[in-house]
């Protein structure tokens, strides 16, 4: 992939995003490996200019996993999409309207420290000793590209992971004691039962999305820092919105929190 189409790339996604404009197609050849597309994205992170509060992380489906060497990939949350509901309530997402728009329900980490690898690596010990917290949550999964998902990897990774914002929920009580299926969700759209599963929908559970997020971000010369949020991989299932819907999020052991969704403005 050459320097100008990863430039013209990730510019039409940078520019589409800041002026909430749908794209008809994706802007360019499109990457042939994860290494070109977390190029791609590196360079959009240059043009947006905004500061990164976290990093989402979901699942590389099975049947591309061997030709991609990997089973996740991951995208930037800024810090101006992230939204806290420490006690639940309600929390409004703006997606692109007339793009992809989406609510995946997700167990999302705080971190009270940056996460520095041991002798062992990223090993859970490691990770449990950095959290703060693991936290009901939800991702706001948007793209002025209506197609992007259907575009494979390769494409969701030069499109900022597909990544439109974050809402961090209640606490889950207990957390660090429970095992995946006992941690459970429920999404309800506009009233209708979406989605139900657990921790362990991800597979290996949050801590390898964590584990694998730390890896990627170290070959890039990145890492997860104190006060970072990570969305650990949808548990309930991606659950296709419009401006107007709404949404209501439930995790055993956490307070229930509801999403209002609205349509992006240009910033």
């Amino acid at each position: 992939m050459s320097e100008e189409n990863i430039e013209n790339v990730a510019a039409a996604f940078v520019e589409a995003r800041r002026a909430a404009t749908p794209l008809e197609a994706f802007p360019g050849d499109l990457p042939e490996t994860l290494e070109e597309a977390y190029r791609v994205q590196d360079r959009a992170l240059q043009l947006d200019g905004r500061p990164v509060a976290g990093w989402k992380v979901a699942g590389v489906h099975p049947d591309l996993q061997q030709t991609l060497g990997a089973t996740r990939l991951v995208g930037p949350i800024f810090a101006d999409n992230v939204h806290h509901r420490p006690e639940g309530g309600v929390a409004e997402a703006a997606v692109f309207d007339g793009g992809f728009a989406a609510l995946e329900a997700e167990f999302a980490a705080v971190f009270a420290k940056d996460l520095e690898p041991a002798e062992d690596g990223f090993s859970n010990a490691v990770i449990l000793s950095a959290l703060s917290g693991l936290h009901a949550g939800a991702e706001i999964a948007s793209s002025p590209l209506p197609s992007l998902n259907a575009l494979g990897p390769c494409a969701v990774v030069s499109d900022h992971g597909n990544n439109a914002g974050a809402i961090v929920g209640p606490v889950i009580a207990d957390w660090e004691e429970l095992d995946l299926e006992a941690m459970t969700s429920r999404m309800f759209v506009d009233g209708a039962l979406a989605g139900e599963g657990s921790a362990a929908k991800p597979a290996g559970g949050p801590f390898e999305s964590i584990r694998q997020l730390a890896e990627i971000l170290l070959r890039r010369g990145r890492k997860i820092r104190k006060g970072d949020i990570v969305l650990t991989g949808m548990t309930t299932g991606i659950h296709a919105v419009t401006p107007g819907a709404t949404a209501r999020v439930e995790f055993a052991g956490a307070a229930v929190f509801e999403i209002a969704v609205k349509a992006a403005k240009p910033r």
